[in-house]
């Protein structure tokens, strides 16, 4: 199986880029880290925009923010709209940068977050009606690539961070299974490709889906709470796969068990 490594800090929900929060802060000055909890966020709209400075070799570095756990002041769908309408030009004009990146419309799958990290003390910035915090930094090898095309699907991606996804019982959550058998659980779901890829229409995700070969999707009612934690030190570290609608899935190691004899991470 192709692995691609991907870089980045706290609670990236893009999770497309990994640093030590020392080299973030040097480099990009973020300061002052205060943990945030999110809870009862599922079916619920957040966005993420990602602030570039190109490098000298074609690299990109950079800020995120996200709007996960902050209030929103009109509906999913008129705020989804808002966000469609921000322009690039016009916000590398306002907040500086060489780039921006959008990330979103997306929908929380999760119930609830716990030990993500906001930066400046949890400051927050509305941009164009949104409000956002500043949630991590993110570095790319290609800016004009990550600024023009989507991550690849249906590779893993190794996410360096820590905090906990969790499930209620009774909740239905939908996951990928590779073909050596490991499963990953949808946390995070995309309307960028597909605005009516909304939770509501999950149930039909694996009709939709052209899955490769030996890849499987599957969906399940849980009997029990289920919480997946990531640790940015783990060896192995955590892993993510992307669906092609830019669905977000992380690696579930108890459902994985139960698929496949072999008792490692994959």
């Amino acid at each position: 199986m192709t692995t691609i490594s991907v870089k980045t800090i706290a609670l990236a929900l893009v999770l497309l880029g990994a640093m030590t929060p020392a080299f973030a802060q040097q480099e990009v000055a973020l300061k002052d880290p205060v943990q945030i909890e999110i809870e009862n966020w599922r079916g619920r709209a957040f966005y993420e925009l990602l602030f570039m400075n190109r490098q000298p070799d074609g690299s990109g570095l950079g800020v995120y923010h996200n709007s996960l756990g902050l209030d929103l002041e009109a509906s999913n769908e008129v705020m989804d709209a808002r966000f469609r309408a921000l322009d690039a030009d016009t916000l590398i004009k306002k907040y500086g940068g060489d780039g921006v990146i959008f990330n979103g419309p997306r929908r929380l799958v999760a119930n609830s977050i716990t030990g993500g990290i906001a930066w400046n003390g949890g400051e927050k910035t509305v941009i164009g009606t949104i409000p956002f915090r500043v949630l991590g930094v993110f570095e790319t090898p290609s800016l004009d690539k990550a600024a023009t095309e989507e991550p690849p699907a249906y590779y893993v991606l190794t996410s360096k961070r820590t905090n906990s996804f969790k499930f209620h019982a009774g909740e239905t959550v939908y996951e990928l299974i590779t073909p050596e058998g490991a499963v990953y659980t949808m946390f995070s779901l995309s309307l960028k490709i597909d605005p009516k890829n909304t939770i509501e229409n999950l149930p039909t995700l694996g009709e939709r889906l052209k899955l490769p070969e030996g890849w499987k999707f599957r969906s399940r009612k849980l009997d029990q709470e289920m919480i997946l934690t990531s640790t940015a030190d783990s060896e192995p570290p955590n892993t993510i796969v992307l669906d092609e609608l830019v669905g977000n899935y992380q690696y579930n190691a108890e459902a994985s068990q139960q698929t496949t004899n072999r008792p490692n991470h994959p």
